[in-house]
């Protein structure tokens, strides 16, 4: 009987071959692929375990201001690291003994050259690494105490690398607090997360590089002929609009305002030219220091937080705190602008020509906009009656500028308010712009126009409101504001520059002229306002708003905002500044409340202008009425005859008195070079021994510049009146340089600063 295979041997018979068949074409296919078709990720995979790839850091780029003064650079430091594995090896050689020696050394000299390094920290890393080979110590360590550590333990003969270093780099801010807010900083990665730091961080980080090596089983490099190198490229220098002296000039005035006026919420001032949007300076009061970051530096806020017992209250408040005190309050917090708006309103009714110079309106005090709805309140308590427009303006009347916004309408108002940027961001280059809350037409009924007008209502940025501003006087261009000027690379080759970029014109050049002249009116009416300046042509105007949401909120009604935005030369101007003053809280001598921008952010402005319009290259030139009030100069009369020296004062216009028997002038008060209005007093002293004379400062804040100048007189001082409001004879004294109760000599001079109470 012959056998026969049957169908199931059949098959398993068909596997079997098939099988066999599938193995080599499989592997054939496994070959090809890894030899092929992949080749390059096999190879790639390879490398990895052959190669070893060292980054060569990119140097960041450098950040200057205007002027070439260093604002930001980063500089070579270096991050300490242990070997614990190479350290054991010692036992194995040399014994327990000197394994003991040299970590003791190592725990020694770290624990005494690096911050916040204990000597038992040395030893527990040892122990706890001992089987890798790195621990890492310390960061961003800096070179002198490099050399210092590494001398030491070469001194005490501790093994070769078991403590090694590697290349680092860290940021630096040699300017410290100065423009903190523009320039930003860096994360602990390095790149940028605030200010210019983060905006232009693509261009100032650069691309790193790196060295490909080979390396044996144990992570050795060994010397390899085709080692790559990659290099890096630095990043690239931006130098930015800011000017570090005007910089300075803004922060000073700013802080001494937000001081002496108890500001809750901080102020911010803007410096730009007019004309091509650079930004001058920009600064936020109280700031913090860019390299000491996380330290909490208003005085408020950090009394608030050392108050708070709870750690996790305490972390949670000190987030808050941090990110407050880091934020550009001129570009990332919105406000009513209150009356400095005012200046658009005017501008877009002058365009449309819904009036014009010699219209004229009537102030009773409040104006009823609709019929059963409260009428709304003039600032003042008095009655402006028949105004002609700049006269409006110098009041700063509430119920005209109502009546003016009522007859441009909700229309025409809202293509203004839209053309002057309200709307839109402004889109300078710094991150985190915030965009204002704002009405649109269909939302503009009669109130809300009516409070619009005179800049409540629509909540909008500090710098939205010096960009329109600038339009109002620059011939009607709104320009884009820009703090960068250019990007340079490492070749010094320029990369990008930042030209002016204007987006449209809002008003006519006739119209901008007309407002030029009517801001410039209102500093120099009532024979100066508290912006005023002898010598030089300011135009300006101030703003108080409410803050009613937050008053609500609070249950309060003494929140507001003090503002005042000037520009100069009127005529032709270039420079304007924006002072803003959040949540002012002093009194006055009387014990009221102050928080009138233009009796707060004024002087700031003032001030800000007298140093920083010199520097710029513009000089006082007086007028002839200013000439007659001018100081008199003091000149040097030591040494000469007395009665010689007395008849050369006295022709100067001033008075003298001479002390002593002596015939010769030994010394003078005040001092060659002092300046004192005409009629004050020089003290001639004729004798060495002769007893100098004192007497008390008196109290003079709420006088009149009359009243002072008297009083003054009768205590022998003389009086120097600071710019500002002084010829005013309505002013009372404000600030003077000694306080009530001081003792000095006769004839010493007493500064006072003058200013008028009211919102011009």
């Amino acid at each position: 009987m012959s056998y026969q295979p049957g169908n199931k041997m059949k098959r398993r018979s068909a596997i079997v071959v098939t099988v066999l068949m599938l193995v080599p074409i499989f592997i054939i296919t496994v070959m090809f692929r890894t030899s092929v078709t992949e080749s390059s990720r096999f190879q790639a995979m390879a490398n990895d375990n052959q190669f070893g790839s060292t980054i060569v850091n990119a140097r960041r780029g450098t950040i200057y201001d205007a002027n070439g003064k260093i604002l930001a650079q980063s500089a070579t430091v270096f991050n300490v690291t242990i070997d614990p594995l190479l350290l054991y090896g010692v036992i194995e050689s040399d014994g327990q003994d000197e394994f003991d020696r040299q970590l003791d050394v190592i725990s020694t000299v770290l624990s005494e050259e690096l911050p916040n390094i204990n000597y038992e920290d040395i030893p527990a890393l040892f122990e706890k690494y001992k089987a890798g080979r790195w621990a890492n110590i310390a960061k961003q360590v800096e070179k002198p105490v490099i050399d210092v550590i590494q001398s030491r333990l070469k001194e005490a003969e501790v093994l070769t690398n078991v403590v090694y270093t590697e290349i680092d780099t860290k940021r630096y801010y040699p300017q410290n607090e100065l423009a903190a807010a523009v320039i930003g900083f860096t994360n602990y990665e390095g790149d940028g997360a605030y200010g210019i730091e983060k905006y232009y961080n693509d261009f100032l980080k650069g691309v790193n590089g790196k060295i490909i090596s080979a390396e044996d089983g144990m992570g050795n490099k060994m010397a390899y002929k085709n080692d790559k190198i990659y290099d890096a490229k630095d990043g690239n220098d931006i130098y930015l609009t800011i000017d570090m002296n005007l910089q300075y000039f803004t922060e000073k005035y700013l802080e001494e305002q937000v001081l002496t006026n108890k500001a809750r919420n901080r102020g911010c001032v803007i410096m730009m030219n007019c004309n091509t949007g650079e930004i001058l300076a920009m600064a936020s009061t109280p700031g913090f220091d860019l390299n000491d970051r996380g330290s909490i530096y208003d005085p408020v806020d950090k009394a608030i937080l050392d108050a708070i017992t709870d750690e996790d209250d305490y972390n949670e408040q000190y987030a808050i705190l941090r990110e407050k005190q880091w934020k550009n309050k001129a570009i990332t917090e919105i406000y009513n602008p209150g009356s400095v708006f005012k200046v658009v309103t005017g501008s877009a009714a002058l365009e449309e020509r819904v009036i014009d110079l010699h219209s004229t309106f009537n102030c009773s005090g409040s104006i009823t906009v609709v019929p059963g709805v409260p009428p709304m309140h003039c600032w003042s308590s008095r009655v402006h009656g028949t105004q002609d427009f700049t006269t409006a303006m110098t009041n700063s009347c509430n119920p005209v500028f109502i009546q003016i916004g009522l007859r441009l309408g909700a229309e025409h108002f809202n293509d203004y308010f839209t053309a002057y940027g309200f709307t839109e961001r402004t889109g300078i280059d710094l991150p985190g712009e915030a965009l204002g809350i704002t009405l649109n037409t269909t939302e503009y009924g009669p109130v809300e126009l009516a409070s619009s007008a005179f800049g409540q209502t629509n909540k909008i940025t500090p710098l939205q409101m010096i960009t329109a501003y600038a339009a109002v006087i620059n011939g009607g261009y709104l320009v884009t504001p820009h703090v960068a000027d250019k990007i340079v690379d490492g070749s010094g080759n320029i990369v990008k520059t930042f030209e002016t970029e204007v987006k449209r014109q809002v008003i006519s050049e006739e119209t901008s002229a007309i407002m030029r002249q009517v801001l410039e009116d209102v500093v120099n009416a009532k024979n100066g306002s508290n912006a005023y300046i002898k010598g030089y042509s300011i135009g300006g105007k101030s703003g108080t708003s409410e803050k009613i949401d937050e008053n609500r909120a609070q249950g309060r009604e003494d929140l507001y905002v003090s503002s005042y935005c000037g520009f100069a030369p009127a005529d032709d101007p270039e420079i304007i500044c924006l002072v803003m003053v959040d949540e002012p809280m002093a009194a006055d001598e009387n014990g009221g409340h102050i928080y009138y921008g233009s009796l707060i952010a004024a002087p700031a402005v003032a001030s800000i202008f007298k140093d920083a319009l010199p520097y710029l290259g513009y000089y006082p030139e007086y007028t002839a009425e200013e000439l007659e009030t001018m100081d008199i100069t003091i000149p040097s009369v030591e040494g000469q005859i007395a009665a010689t020296a007395s008849q050369t004062i006295k022709e100067l216009g001033l008075q003298t008195e001479i002390l002593g028997k002596g015939s010769t002038v030994i010394t003078q008060v005040p001092p060659a070079g002092s300046m004192v209005p005409r009629g004050g007093k020089v003290i001639i002293y004729t004798e060495d021994d002769i007893e100098e004379e004192f007497t008390t400062v008196p109290d003079i804040i709420g006088k009149t510049p009359g009243q002072a100048n008297e009083i003054l007189t009768n205590a022998d001082l003389n009086l120097k009146l600071g710019d500002g409001a002084s010829a005013n004879s309505s002013s009372t004294a404000f600030q003077q340089n000694y306080a009530p109760g001081d003792v000095v000599p006769v004839g010493t001079i007493i500064e006072v600063y003058f200013i008028v109470k009211d919102e011009g």
